[in-house]
């Protein structure tokens, strides 16, 4: 595949659109000068309803989300931000966009373009494609009428104009996939144009500029949702229907500091599409790509620019994505525009003052819960009523919400008269089972082959276990692997967006990135999105990274590790640290800042470690998840809680209990929800002193009275009762990431 080049938006873009349609409201923006520091500028197109192909779901909902973050992260002018949707994004609405864009670019400009829609392909007029197909974007009037998708050609010949130095080109299509069995899950691709004839009429009558287009496709950074031979995907994700690519891209982005790479907000895209592969059960996901030359990998990928406010946004860019808090009566506020960044019923948001910037763990005026949506904001409640919050507070993500109580599931393609028979076999024996029809999101198919039951993945097309029904456990065996399902779901909710910490995680065995350069001098680097595979140990058998875990911790601070492991048949498991290990082995979990720590250190007798993980039957899929934290406290929880849901774990012979977890780990949540808080301490104030007695008189307080925070801070002079102190000292952090791990007989 070849890769198309993109540029980006400002608001004079939207007057040119809107002045193709008859709209002349819009005032131009005066084209920038290449004299004095870039502007940033983006254009983001998403199309859900289109013409004459399939409709999406996650589109619009896509850029909506990106424009959030690109304002409140990454310091983007409103006015530079264009937008264009379905109805406006015409074959011939975004060719006019792209052209006011390269207009008014300039080279100093930071670019950033997003397409989420469906991608196609047609045949190759000019032979430049090695595959003998031109890859296209499917504008929202394509394959109506004579109305031509948008190729690689054209956009190459608009973005040879280009002069921006800087531009981050994101595509969330496929031109490669296969239909699902599934409305909630919808790959983003149609078949390929086969009406050659109108492209060959175009191609005839168009100028001919490839000669420039190596000098051009060396200059940019390009993401794409999946290789050309794989499906991207739009699904329900956390709540709200989003192209999984975009998703992941969104997560990686506000998360990312100020000086990330290409390379770095890739690793983010995969990690997280990781997680949306364990909460849906899938074997595998589309594999992401990042194309660009190999010196800008390793370059920041959003650099120091104005942003058009003549500040350099480098030094007033949010650390993370934020919303605007409108305070309420009787402990309520509400998240303007809270949707768009997740914030739907259970997830818990951390409240800061207005203009914050930094958003310091531990230093967050309150903690609230959202209740309910109304349109796109978004209702909570704040765990203390009784704090204050200022108008024009801004809120940050704490914790994603919990899972529903119920565990649905979808029966499909089996005849009637089994139907009855197995939706009673599922009903004893998955205790939170929810059979939903086609209106309702599924976490799981259930179909039939021949005397064979099959659980499959959301989409359909996955197949997560097989079970014959002539066995008459067959309805416990896929409980159980429901239940596994359930609680990895649980443990990756416990998830903090506004960590600090960065934590990677490897799995010795695993395959590594793989980077290409091609002779076009452009490095390919192709996500992995496969889970790690082992092999159960047989007696006697020498242990290996085929049979044994071993795992490669990093933190950017110092921290404590705890390692928790959620097995095939839904048990959670406390893996490190463990009763086995050596004393002088990473005591307490204590992994020093930047150190790259193996865990057990060897696979070989007299290990220091103390303990192997060998893998035992059954065969099936393990989620590792992976928790650190600054302070021994909050890891001490973490361990405390996951070996109380060892041994309370109760799975009832009259069926398994898919939330057995459940509460232990909203318990948890309610712990982690606390550290946000937990730099602001109490002082004792001398001068409510006992009405008749001197001050020097009054008593010192009794410890009781003198909180102590989560770190030593030394005491500050006295202040008024009513003011908080926030302590000198960082508060505690947490972050947490999972690895999935396929066991093999």
């Amino acid at each position: 595949m070849r890769i198309s080049i993109w540029p980006q938006l400002s608001a004079g873009i939207l007057c040119a659109i809107l002045g193709a349609i008859g709209d002349s409201r819009v005032l131009a923006q005066s084209a920038a000068t290449d004299s004095g520091p870039g502007v940033k500028r983006a254009l983001l197109v998403g199309i859900n309803k289109y013409q004459a192909v399939p409709k999406l779901q996650g589109s619009i909902n896509d850029i909506e989300t990106m424009r959030q973050i690109l304002l409140t992260r990454w310091g983007f002018p409103e006015r530079n931000i264009g937008i264009l949707k379905d109805d406006a994004a015409t074959r011939a609405g975004i060719l006019v966009a792209l052209e006011q864009l390269v207009k008014e670019t300039g080279s100093q400009d930071t670019v950033y373009f997003h397409f989420s829609g469906h991608g196609s392909q047609v045949e190759d007029l000019n032979g430049d494609e090695e595959d003998g197909l031109d890859e296209t974007l499917v504008p929202q009037d394509g394959r109506s009428g004579d109305v031509r998708d948008i190729t690689d050609d054209e956009l190459d010949a608009v973005f040879a104009r280009l002069r921006a130095k800087n531009a981050f080109i994101v595509l969330d299509s496929c031109h490669s996939g296969t239909a699902t069995r599934s409305l909630d899950i919808r790959t983003r691709s149609i078949p390929r144009d086969n009406r050659v004839d109108i492209y060959r009429k175009a191609d005839q009558t168009s100028v001919k500029t490839r000669a420039v287009i190596p000098v051009v496709t060396s200059r940019y950074v390009v993401m794409s949702g999946a290789a050309s031979n794989q499906e991207a995907l739009d699904g329900p994700v956390d709540g709200r229907y989003h192209g999984f690519f975009t998703f992941a891209l969104a997560r990686s982005l506000s998360t990312a500091g100020a000086g990330a790479t290409p390379r770095d907000i890739f690793g983010g895209v995969e990690r997280e599409l990781k997680r949306i592969q364990t909460h849906f059960g899938r074997s595998s996901m589309p594999e992401p790509q990042l194309e660009a030359p190999p010196d800008l990998l390793e370059k920041t990928l959003f650099g120091a620019t104005s942003g058009g406010t003549g500040v350099a946004s480098s030094s007033q860019a949010s650390r993370l994505p934020w919303l605007e808090v409108q305070p309420g009566v009787a402990g309520q506020v509400t998240l303007v525009s809270g949707v768009l960044l997740g914030a739907g019923p259970g997830s818990m948001w951390t409240l800061y003052p207005p203009g914050e910037i930094n958003f310091l763990p531990g230093r967050a005026l309150a903690v609230a819960t959202v209740t309910q949506t109304s349109g796109k904001d978004s209702l909570a409640k704040l765990q203390k009523a009784e704090s204050t919050i200022p108008k024009g507070a801004r809120a940050v993500a704490l914790l994603p919400a919990a899972h529903g109580e119920k565990i649905p599931i979808r029966i499909v393609d089996v005849p009637q008269e089994r139907r009855k028979h197995i939706e009673d076999i599922l009903k004893r024996n998955i205790a939170e089972v929810e059979l939903v029809g086609q209106e309702k999101s599924a976490r799981f198919l259930v179909d039939s082959q021949g005397s064979d039951l099959r659980l499959l993945a959301a989409d359909g097309l996955e197949v997560v276990a097989s079970f014959s029904t002539l066995d008459d456990q067959w309805g416990a065996g896929l409980a159980l692997v429901v239940s596994r399902s359930a609680n990895a779901s649980e443990l990756l909710t416990l998830d903090n967006p506004s960590t600090q910490l960065k934590m990677n995680v490897r799995v010795v065995n695993a395959v590594a990135q793989k980077t290409s350069v091609g002779t076009r001098g452009i490095a390919v680097v192709a996500g992995n999105t496969k889970p790690a595979q082992y092999r159960v140990r047989r007696p006697k058998e020498t242990r290996s990274e085929k049979n044994s875990l071993q795992l490669e911790v990093s933190v950017s601070a110092d921290s404590y590790v705890t390692i928790v492991d959620v097995d095939s048949e839904g048990g959670v498991n406390l893996l490190f640290p463990n009763n086995y290990q050596q004393p002088s082995f990473v005591t307490d979990g204590f992994v020093r800042a930047g150190e790259a720590v193996l865990i057990p250190d060897s696979l070989k007798p007299g290990n220091r470690a103390g303990f192997y993980w060998d893998y035992t039957p059954p065969k099936g899929t393990d989620t590792i998840r992976v928790f650190t934290s600054t302070d021994l406290q909050t890891a001490q929880m973490l361990r405390q809680r996951v070996q109380t849901l060892q041994t309370t774990e109760d799975r009832p012979s009259g069926g398994v209990k898919t939330r057995g977890v459940a509460a232990g780990i909203g318990s948890i949540r309610q712990d982690l929800a606390t550290i946000a808080t937990r730099g602001i301490v109490t002082v004792y104030d001398p001068a409510s002193h006992v009405p008749g007695t001197a001050i020097a008189d009054q008593p010192e307080p009794p410890p009781s009275a003198m909180p102590a925070p989560a770190d030593p801070v030394a005491l500050t002079p006295p202040m008024p009762s009513s003011e908080p102190v926030l302590p000198t000292a960082p508060a505690a952090d947490w972050a947490a990431t999972s690895v999935t791990i396929l066991v093999e007989g």
